[in-house]
């Protein structure tokens, strides 16, 4: 990975580098061919998310955050029309563009990033290639789960509403629901989303149906809290999934918790306050976004220098953590969580072990 000085030249220079690759890309001769059915608009989001999330790589020198995303990348643009050969034609835009508005000693370590990233073209697409497995885990049906994703996607409320009655048969039932039903279905709708095979606004769609779903399910919970276990659960800043973490929040309350959910998209000045009024014992911030992780290493760093002493135990969870060991512990977090299940065992075992605040 480059080092700090070439790291930072990028990270000052991202903008103008998208923008310099843009116009690169806009006035290829074979745009349409690259590009297929897609406005150029899509090509350019993925030129500023390709900075950021580069920018992401860099910062954290994390080489296994590269490698498990750009076949994501391919997956994505590719199940959209977008050709295999636009990929080689945008990295040597981005070698250009870098050689022209980097100092060559900064520039050299970059490059050689972008050149490997071109010598393992093929691989990544044959990567990219690999069938994934469907949502389903051992606990649900196949057939069911994907019933139930195709009532979602079709936005059939008196179906999901039939069924969040048939697992609400009592209070309990909450985690279940969530675990068996809810959690599987929202990763199935992400695959299907990923492959072009659901519209965004289906996607949406579905998640506005399963937000509705928890909402009358959560509505028939009463549990007694615990005074010292409190917890903020906080989608992290620029971050838009939401779903998840609110799940997690649901599920300690059930357990006992006293949460705090702060939703998508929290600014960093909103979470503090936040975390300075109530004083959690824990904090849970959800990252889907690969290229969020920057901001999130450094709102972890606020907190820690911001809240002294009382700081409260910081789990992250998120797809972008799955796959990559160690990333939590590289941006500052004391612990990571796979899913809501995870999370509230971690949490659990935080409090068990006397780590909670007074």
């Amino acid at each position: 990975m480059p080092p700090a000085a070439s790291s930072l030249a990028y990270h000052e220079h991202r903008e103008l580098l998208a923008a310099a690759v843009d116009q690169a890309i806009i006035h290829h001769p074979q745009l349409g061919q690259l590009i297929g059915p897609n406005p150029f608009d899509l090509i350019q989001q993925n030129h500023a998310n390709h900075a950021k999330f580069m920018d992401n790589v860099f910062f954290l020198g994390n080489t296994q955050l590269l490698v498990k995303t750009l076949p994501w990348v391919y997956r994505v643009y590719g199940a959209r029309g977008v050709s295999m050969d636009y990929f080689p034609v945008e990295l040597r835009a981005w070698r250009r563009a870098i050689t022209e508005q980097i100092p060559d000693s900064a520039a050299a370590p970059l490059l050689a990033v972008y050149d490997w990233m071109l010598d393992h073209h093929n691989d990544i697409i044959e990567a990219a290639n690999r069938p994934e497995e469907s949502a389903a885990g051992p606990a649900q049906d196949g057939s069911v789960l994907a019933a139930f994703v195709e009532s979602l996607v079709t936005g059939d409320s008196t179906w999901t509403d039939a069924v969040t009655r048939d697992y609400m048969a009592a209070p309990q039932d909450l985690e279940r629901f969530y675990l068996e039903m809810l959690d599987p279905a929202m990763r199935e709708i992400g695959r299907l989303w990923e492959q072009a095979r659901i519209t965004t606004a289906q996607e949406h769609m579905a998640s506005s149906l399963v937000i509705r779903m928890m909402s009358k399910a959560f509505a028939k919970i009463e549990s007694p809290t615990h005074p010292r276990k409190r917890c903020v659960v906080s989608a992290s800043p620029n971050e838009h999934h939401q779903i998840g973490a609110w799940m997690i929040s649901d599920l300690l309350e059930v357990r006992g918790w006293h949460t705090r959910f702060l939703g998508a998209d929290t600014p960093s000045e909103a979470l503090l306050a936040t975390l300075d009024d109530f004083r959690p014992t824990v904090l849970a911030l959800s990252v889907t976004m690969s290229f969020n992780l920057r901001n999130t290493a450094e709102l972890i760093a606020r907190i820690r220098q911001y809240a002294g002493a009382w700081t409260p135990r910081i789990m992250v969870g998120g797809r972008v953590f799955q796959d990559t060991p160690g990333l939590a512990a590289s941006i500052g977090a004391d612990g990571e969580a796979r899913d809501a299940a995870g999370a509230c065992l971690l949490a659990e075992s935080w409090f068990e072990a006397g780590d909670e605040l007074d």
